[in-house]
């Protein structure tokens, strides 16, 4: 019965992937860029409620009241699994996503995610790496986009925050911008790596804003210090 509602959840994520996609692509020369957010946040609703549907996947929020309105973020949050990839692009942020390049390759999702304008990042170079989180990630910024950080940088096993890169501290300072911490436990349903998907809640948590009026190393504590302990009440 688990593999079955999982085949059928792929399934339906494939043929809204593949829609969605066409239409972005078909459309973005003529479609302003926060219109293709909101698009992309529609389709992930529908995707998080099919999960919903075939895999009994719901989800409960804490703090959203902490999210600041009409100021682009640095958003970061850990990685345990594909679940929190949706549910971060339907939180009403036009959002940049920090991301491996070769998830552009993909047919038809890496073309779509290629009209978002995401930070493709070439993990195998990390100093120019950090050279293009810090040039695309200010232009972002000051266009009054937010962008979205995985500080730990793959997916990680449920339980415990993994090591954490500087690489969203050093972004927010340097662009004068907060951080907005979110933890999920999104991976006690469908671990890393896992495609079967377990019935259950995801836990979300969103904390308060960390202002960039401390130094990189500091707001890089307070962030780490943040999503350990909270990671650790929900897990």
């Amino acid at each position: 019965m688990l593999t079955f509602r999982a085949i059928l959840f792929y399934l339906g994520l494939g043929v809204i992937s593949i829609v969605a996609s066409m239409l972005l692509v078909m459309t973005s020369p003529i479609v302003k860029r926060r219109l293709r957010f909101k698009f992309v946040s529609y389709c992930n609703r529908t995707v998080l409620q099919w999960m919903k549907i075939t895999c009994g996947v719901s989800f409960e929020i804490t703090g959203l009241h902490n999210i600041p309105k009409n100021q682009p973020l640095v958003v970061a949050c850990n990685h345990q699994g594909d679940w929190e990839t949706f549910y971060l692009l339907t939180m009403g942020l036009p959002v940049s996503t920090v991301l491996k390049r070769e998830l552009l390759y993909i047919p038809f999702f890496g073309w779509a995610l290629a009209m978002l304008n995401p930070i493709a990042i070439d993990r195998k170079r990390k100093t120019n790496a950090l050279k293009q989180l810090s040039q695309q990630g200010c232009e972002r910024l000051g266009a009054g986009i937010s962008v979205l950080i995985f500080p730990e940088g793959t997916r990680c096993p449920p339980g415990k925050l993994g090591p954490c890169t500087k690489g969203a501290a050093m972004l927010a300072h340097q662009a004068g911008v907060p951080i907005l911490p979110i933890v999920q436990n999104s991976g006690h349903l469908s671990p890393p790596h896992k495609w079967l998907k377990h019935a259950g809640k995801v836990d979300v948590r969103i904390g308060k804003p960390i202002i960039a009026d401390v130094t990189t190393k500091e707001m890089h504590a307070q962030m780490v210090g943040w999503m350990t302990e909270n990671l650790a009440e929900i897990s």
